[in-house]
């Protein structure tokens, strides 16, 4: 018959040798007889240490006996165990069974399961991906509803501008007015044809960039940043050299005055240089900052106009004065869907071809629903403050071969 657990466990208990029982039952003695109260003589306290000294040690003696009995009794445990789960039968298997041997095809039917198994582990994946994208953008728009009411009875109007030649002759005004405002829009950056020129060269850019893309696998990022509500949007990371180096270097020495002051002067590192592009069907964005708010300034960004922007092609939304603590704190408390950060007035960016609007990057702002037929393109770059934290700086819209090479003054310089 074969040993179960508790055989071998009633086993292991009985090679406790007598003597080892005999010496805890002494143990226990002493230890009894040392809990006894003590009767109360007269005699000296000292001559009750030596017998005290003496109990411990008989106590520390007995353990040290006791030590090779519990030794025995466990190793035999162990090897009683050990016995009884090799005999233990792990299975039940009857008298002369044999395993049939494989036929041919049982290889290939192993394969089909597991290629249809892992079709299924696919598909199930794929399905729950979609599923969540679907409650993001279902989120999203419902986020994006609730705003729109917020800000309906805000007043509202086209953002007023201010000639980029009148730089030349005030600058410290038009600084002033960013400060307190976080928001700037300078006419006539570049000139009109700049800007015709530049819209050819983002529109082949972008052509031959989603071209690239259509093998599969989503837009890549080394053409490709970030951008809320990416549907018939794209945020395109530019090359350096032709066109859009033009424009940067007109529109930084154009805005030279102001981007000085603003910016921290010359030292200030270019961190973005691309193009925001809106085609028909784009939805409108949720309100947001570039940065969440920070004591001092970072980033300022300029959007520059590569053709007219209607108001029916989705003009950038901003509110002025949002880049304070008060309006972030506002903004968040409201859970972004409300209060007095959304119930202040706020501008709307309706540009003619080459004109520019400068933000804070703390500044509230999004892109509007472009419900034209016309493809609206923003041609953007953006300074880092010289000596600020750029929270954002290792994945800004750059392409990487420019990321923290080329300064204001690089651009003035040429």
């Amino acid at each position: 018959a074969l040993a179960t657990p508790a055989d071998t466990m009633l086993a292991a208990r009985s090679t406790v040798c007598p003597a080892a029982a005999a010496s805890v039952r002494g143990l226990k003695r002493g230890s009894a007889a040392s809990r006894r109260p003590a009767l109360r003589v007269s005699r000296p306290a000292r001559a009750s240490l030596p017998g005290r000294a003496e109990s411990k040690t008989n106590d520390v003696a007995k353990l040290f006996a006791l030590l090779p009995a519990c030794l025995s009794a466990a190793t035999a445990f162990a090897a009683r165990a050990v016995e009884a789960v090799d005999d233990y039968p792990t299975m039940y298997v009857p008298e002369g069974y044999v395993p049939s041997p494989l036929d041919d095809g049982d290889g290939v039917a192993q394969l089909v399961v597991l290629a249809f198994c892992a079709v299924c582990g696919f598909v199930g994946m794929k399905l729950s991906l979609d599923s969540e994208q679907v409650k993001s953008e279902e989120a999203l728009a419902e986020k994006v509803a609730k705003q729109v009411a917020a800000m309906r009875a805000a007043p509202s109007g086209p953002v007023p501008g201010t000639p980029v030649a009148s730089l030349a002759e005030d600058a410290a005004a038009a600084t002033t007015k960013f400060d307190n405002e976080g928001l700037l829009r300078l006419d006539a950056a570049v000139s009109p044809e700049t800007a015709a020129a530049l819209l050819a060269e983002v529109n082949a850019t972008l052509a031959r960039e989603l071209e690239r893309a259509s093998g599969g696998g989503g837009l890549p990022s080394d053409a490709f940043g970030n951008v809320y509500c990416k549907g018939n949007r794209y945020d395109l990371k530019l090359p350096w050299g032709g066109v859009a180096e033009k424009a940067l270097r007109e529109a930084a020495v154009n805005m030279r005055p102001f981007l000085e002051r603003a910016a921290g002067g010359r030292k200030a590192r270019l961190c973005e240089f691309a193009a925001l592009v809106s085609d028909p069907g784009s939805k409108r964005q949720p309100v947001h900052p570039d940065t969440n708010y920070r004591r001092d300034r970072c980033v300022v960004t300029s959007f520059v106009a590569l053709q007219d922007v209607d108001s029916d092609m989705g003009p950038t939304v901003f509110i002025p004065g949002s880049h304070t603590a008060s309006a972030h704190l506002a903004f968040r408390e409201a859970g972004e869907t409300g209060g007095a950060a959304l119930a202040a007035p706020h501008g709307v960016a309706t540009l003619g071809s080459g004109d520019a609007t400068v933000f804070d990057s703390r500044l509230l702002h999004c892109g509007g629903g472009n419900a034209s037929d016309k493809r609206r393109v923003l041609f953007y770059f953006s300074f880092e403050v010289e000596g600020s934290d750029n929270p954002n700086s290792a994945v800004s819209t750059i392409r990487e071969e420019l990321r923290g090479k080329v300064t204001l003054g690089d651009l003035l310089a040429a």
